[in-house]
């Protein structure tokens, strides 16, 4: 069952109120600045090239951000937040403040009147080292792959990308993260790591190496990876990972076979199988599954997490409402009305033909998260979802001819009703 959400409310602070400006700050492979990893674009607080870490933690953005949530209102930054929360499923914001509610009893006194604060305590680390990843996922960009670089090009010419296919956080930082890490690395309590592919990136495997070092096995260590590649160098992530006591790897699995290799292109499903298993072995490691829910897989879900069961992987870690939201083509609700009760169909049939009630009350709730984002159709105007549509079109007929792909024969039963998606 799912653990009922300590409250802000509950330290006496507003129901909208979320801890992240008070201990964290997400970096990302250009060394832009954000207030956290899942804001919009105006949740950008700062730029590594025109200031420190220090300096950006008690600017006028990050000031106005804490005084704004001190104050109960909702800033522009957060909607995707309060987006899933409309939609039935836990939040960014609600995970991070279950998972510091100790901190939560001291914020209003060490907050200062102007929203500053007098230490700089990064509890949360995020810091998107470089785009660097082995795969181009197609609802992917340059932006955090470096493997799309030449399909880029191939797209929409030289000069839609970079030079370099690698983009590195530490090529625009006049700040020496280094040294903001050793600063930081006795008050971290939790590290997230993500990509690009956070396997492939050196800086990855420096932290752990300083962490072991200091002793701090009771650092939470999370990924987002795509488990193609657990081993690097002469680093194996299985027996570093032996020498902290929470390490939980939420694996990228849009889909099985072909379906996979399509969606997420530089896939091997042999190893990636046999990666599965070497994780669900491995004592010291949580594996779970986060497929990103969007047009190509959204029929094929059930089936997805049949196959994952079938891994040993417990439905508990299984998350299925992670509900794409761009780019705006892959959205499952530019999906015609047949197709939608089609996936309600199937998802209402998935449900009934489990017969562990824990299973199937979890994916009742989960698919309600994911028919209520499907729902969100009627608030778009239909001009914007038929350019959607052939948007969708185009890009999937181009990026087939660049990768030698066929999305007719990966995924026929979307093909057989191509008109009536295509709009």
């Amino acid at each position: 069952m799912t653990k009922k959400l300590a409250t802000a409310e509950q330290h006496g602070l507003p129901s909208n109120f979320c801890i992240i400006p008070w201990l964290h700050l997400n970096v990302n492979p250009y060394g832009d600045v954000l207030q956290c990893c899942i804001s919009s674009s105006s949740g950008e607080v700062g730029h590594l090239r025109d200031s420190t870490l220090s300096e950006i933690w008690n600017n006028d953005k990050m000031k106005a951000l804490r005084l704004q949530l001190l104050a109960g209102e909702k800033p522009a930054s957060c909607h995707k937040c309060f987006e899933q929360e409309d939609n039935g499923m836990v939040s960014f914001r609600q995970g991070i403040n279950q998972r510091y509610e100790p901190h939560l009893n001291s914020i209003v006194t060490s907050t200062n009147s102007d929203g500053s604060l007098d230490e700089m305590n990064l509890r949360y680390w995020d810091f998107r080292f470089s785009n660097l990843c082995n795969m181009k996922c197609r609802t992917c960009c340059h932006d955090f792959s470096s493997a799309w670089h030449a399909d880029m090009i191939k797209l929409d010419g030289p000069t839609s990308v970079p030079d370099n296919s690698v983009i590195n956080v530490t090529d625009t930082s006049v700040d020496d993260l280094h040294r903001v890490l050793d600063e930081q690395i006795d008050c971290v309590e939790e590290i997230y790591f993500a990509g690009g592919e956070p396997l492939l990136m050196d800086e990855h495997y420096y932290i752990l190496e300083k962490l072991i070092q200091r002793g701090r096995r009771d650092v939470r260590l999370r990924y987002n990876s795509n488990i193609l590649k657990i081993r690097h160098k002469h680093w194996d992530n299985i027996e570093l990972w032996k020498n902290f006591d929470s390490v939980t790897v939420f694996a990228s699995l849009d889909g099985i076979g072909a379906r996979a290799e399509y969606i997420r292109h530089g896939s091997v499903w042999q190893t990636i199988d046999e990666n599965i298993k070497r994780l669900i072995a491995a004592p010291s490691v949580t594996l779970y599954a986060a497929p990103t829910v969007q047009v190509l897989n959204l029929l094929h879900l059930p089936d997805l997490i049949d196959s994952l069961l079938a891994y040993g992987i417990p439905m508990l870690n299984i998350r299925v409402n992670n509900v794409l939201t761009t780019p705006d083509y892959f959205h499952i609700n530019t999906f015609s009305n047949s197709y939608k009760e089609l996936a309600r169909a199937q998802f209402d049939a998935h449900v009934q033909k489990q017969t562990d009630t824990e299973i199937a009350a979890d994916l009742e709730q989960q698919y309600a998260s994911i028919l209520s984002y499907m729902g969100s159709y009627g608030k778009r105007k239909p001009s914007d979802v038929v350019e959607s549509r052939q948007e969708f079109n185009r890009m999937i007929a181009a990026i087939d001819r660049i990768r030698s792909e066929n999305f007719h024969e990966t995924f026929p039963e979307l093909a057989d009703h191509w008109s009536e998606y295509a709009g």
